[in-house]
Order: structure tokens, then sequence, then C-alpha cells
């Protein structure tokens, strides 16, 4: 049965936007040769996250939710037995939705249920191996993804598969694990200036090779204000660190956090790179949402106008703000990576405004934001139904032509990030180097 949303010029725009081989600005996917095989293959896999949040804020106790995730033990009935009560309750969000639109595109399961978790068991455990991402991305009308990788390299970690992925860099120098970094780059770290000599040459080594992003993920566990300290004040903080036996206070750590931030907004300006902050929403049960908004990091934006900027996730719920941000900085973008499967309603409202008041050049539409690869494809999906029903309500007001909107669609999923990042030539250059051990060590070896 059709829904109220699709009308004619509706199901017109979702077929042009379906046609478009998105580029995916946001993953956290893993090797190929990572992933599970044989009896730990199984549906714990879908709830590696985001679901499993909501799961637990219905009520589940997360001691139940880590058994279905890692209890090799489990009979595919028992581990739904765990989930089948909370997972009603939250049946809902659009997290949940995600599975099972991945459940029926990737699996021909129509019903995610007791009844169906053992084919689904067994299908998983035939697709899940070397090449599935690939499968989905081709299922997904996906391109290829900027990815931010875990792994056991700290900053840049180019050791995934060219044919899917660029790789971002990613911030490790604001968390100061100064000895992880010592013996990653095989160097003495003694003072401060040694610390920043290792940034500048890092950012030598890898800036040419990465995505043409740099990722800051800190407002986890801190706030998003920067203030611009100057050296002088934080070099003895740092001294301290290294000697362990006069630790500096928080907020000490923080003055030095903030320098060394405000000296990687320079390196990214020299190099190119635009920074990707991680704003609004964050994953997981339990955060602080006001270290989180993206109005935060104004002085950073104007401090720096050679430097770009992209915030991440709409800033949500602080997006009324981003949409101000975005309309009057030249160098900030907006990426709408995660926010589909955050809040659906929300996201097409926020959209809506930045087409009206944002240039449609500074939008980037669609990250899928996921560790596992069938979640990618459920949230492709809701970002084209919701993208495309945006579009539509602009050409039914009178403001957009269909044929504008269209545009503006490739523009959202495609057009834009490739401009933003220079991917295309980038992509070019990650291929050249993928798969190498980037250490300062290695290079002198060889």
């Amino acid at each position: 049965m059709p829904h109220s949303y699709e009308t004619d010029v509706y199901r017109r725009i979702h077929t042009a936007l379906c046609d478009v081989a998105m580029i995916d600005t946001h993953e956290h996917l893993h090797r190929e040769r990572d992933m599970p095989v044989g009896d730990d293959i199984h549906i714990g896999r879908l709830f590696t996250h985001y679901a499993s949040c909501d799961l637990i804020s219905a009520g589940m106790p997360p001691r139940d939710m880590e058994r279905v995730r890692t209890d090799p033990t489990l009979a595919p009935r028992d581990r739904w037995a765990l989930l089948e009560p909370w997972y009603r309750r939250s049946w809902n969000t659009a997290y949940c939705e995600s599975l099972r639109i991945a459940i029926r595109e990737l699996y021909d399961i129509d019903e995610f249920s007791e009844g169906t978790v053992e084919v689904l068991t067994d299908a998983m455990r035939q697709r899940v191996k070397p090449g599935f991402t690939r499968e989905v991305f081709d299922e997904s009308g996906i391109d290829y993804a900027m990815n931010n990788p875990f792994g056991p390299r700290l900053g840049f970690n180019p050791d995934h598969d060219p044919a899917c992925f660029v790789v971002d860099t990613v911030d490790c120098f604001t968390t100061l694990d100064i000895p992880a970094l010592a013996a990653q780059e095989d160097t003495d770290i003694l003072c401060l200036d040694d610390y920043l000599g290792l940034i500048d040459r890092v950012f030598e080594r890898d800036a040419p090779y990465c995505s043409g992003a740099f990722k800051v993920g800190r407002a986890y566990d801190r706030t998003l204000v920067w203030d611009d300290v100057p050296m002088s004040a934080v070099e003895g903080t740092f001294i301290r660190m290294l000697a362990r036996n006069d630790l500096p206070d928080r907020r000490e750590v923080k003055a030095l956090e903030d320098f060394v931030l405000h000296y990687l907004c320079r390196k990214c300006g020299e190099h190119d790179l635009r920074m990707k902050f991680h704003t609004g929403l964050q994953e997981g049960n339990g955060n602080d949402i006001t270290n989180s908004r993206a109005a935060l990091l104004i002085n950073l934006f104007l401090k720096y106008p050679n430097t770009k900027f992209d915030v991440y996730h709409v800033s949500y719920p602080y997006d009324a703000e981003l949409v101000v941000i975005a309309k009057n900085f030249a160098n900030v973008t907006v990426d709408f990576c995660w926010a589909w499967i955050m809040a659906p309603a929300a996201t097409r409202h926020t959209l809506s405004v930045m087409l009206d008041a944002v240039p449609a050049n500074k939008l980037l539409g669609f990250g899928g934001d996921y560790v596992f690869a069938e979640g990618v494809c459920g949230h492709a999906v809701i970002a084209r139904r919701e993208i495309a029903r945006v579009l539509t309500e602009k050409v039914e007001e009178g403001r957009f032509a269909e044929e504008y909107a269209a545009e503006v669609g490739t523009m959202l999923l495609r057009d834009n990030a490739i401009e933003s990042f220079g991917l295309e030539e980038r992509r070019t250059r990650y291929a050249e180097i993928a798969g190498e051990d980037r250490s300062f060590e290695t290079r002198r070896s060889a």
C-alpha cells in the first residue's frame, strides 16, 4: 500500500536519487579480514551499537545486551529471547527500522522475530565474509565511503580496501597519549616542542594520502569549548605529564588540550584538510549532550577562516543554531551523517530549513556511521526516502522546479562531498598507499 507522501512527484524524485552513486561521508567499518567467522556470526552483530542503545534505554539490562553481542554459546532463539521484550518496546525507533530494512534488503527476510532468527543467522553466515562490504555498497547504491576506522594505528590507518574506502585522519593528539604516540612513531618526546614536531611530521607524511579530512571526536568526553591558550601557559603542564610524579589537574590538562587543538587547526589549514567535528547526539547511553553543540566552536570558525570545518550529525538537537552558523561562515559545511536514523522527522525539518537558508553546496547528505555493513544499507534506504520527501515538498510548494530538486539531490548525495574534500584526486593517492604501515620506523628501515 503506497504511503501518503508517495505522490507522482515523490516517485520521480526518489527514482532520481536511487540512480545517484552516493559518496558516504562517514563510516567506522572494519577491515574485511577482521569480520567474524563461523559461529561468531549471529544476530548480536546487528546490535553492536545504535539499536542496542534504544533497547538499553527501554530497560534491557546491559549485561544481557553484552551476552547477545558476545556469548558464543547462545542458540539463535536464546539470543532472540534476551532481545525480544526490549525490541518490542523499541520497535518504533529509526535505529530498529534501519535493521529491519537491512534484513529485508540483504537477507530477503521480511520479519525480524523468533520465527526468523534461525534462518537469518544461517543467511548471515553465508554472506558475511570477505567481499561483503562491497556487496552491501553495491546493493545500497554507494560508490565509496570516507572511513574513520577503529584499529591498531593512531591517527591514520590506511589498511582498508581502496575499492570501498578512502580513510580519514583522526585526532590522536588532543588526547595526549604521549607514550603510545612516541612508541608508534619510534621517537622521543621530551618536551612540548618535540610533540609539535611530531605533529608536523605526521601531517607531512599522511595528509596527502588521506580523505582530505581530520576527525575530532572529543565531544564524548569533554566540552567543545576550545580556548585560545598561549604555549607559555602549558609547557610546564606538558613536562609534568611526562614526569608522572606531579600530574596536573583537569583544568590544566584542558588548557593543554585546547592549545594542541588550535595548533591542529593551523596544520589543517596548511594542508587543506577539512576538520570534521562530532557535534550533537553522542552514541551510547548516559552522555552529556551539553558538551556537544556546534555553537561552542564559533571561536575556531572565526579565528581560522582559511581552515575548513565539517560539522557532523547536524548538531542535533542544536540543529537550529547550525543553520545560522552554516549561513554565516564560508568555511563551515553541514554533514547529515548519522542524522537520518537518529530522528527522521526532525532531520527532514532540518534539511528543509537548511535548503531555505543555506547554499545547497554546503550540505553533505549521507553518512552511514556504522561499524557493521548491514546498518549502512538500512540507513541508505531511509536517507534517500527522507531526502526525497523534503525535495518533493519544495517542488509542491513551488520553491523548486522538479529538475532542480533532482539536481540538489545529486549535490547532497555525491557532488558536494567530492568537491568539499577533493575526493577524486585524494582517492587515487590513497589507493597508492592502501595497506602500508605508515610508521616512521618502517620508512627508515625500507
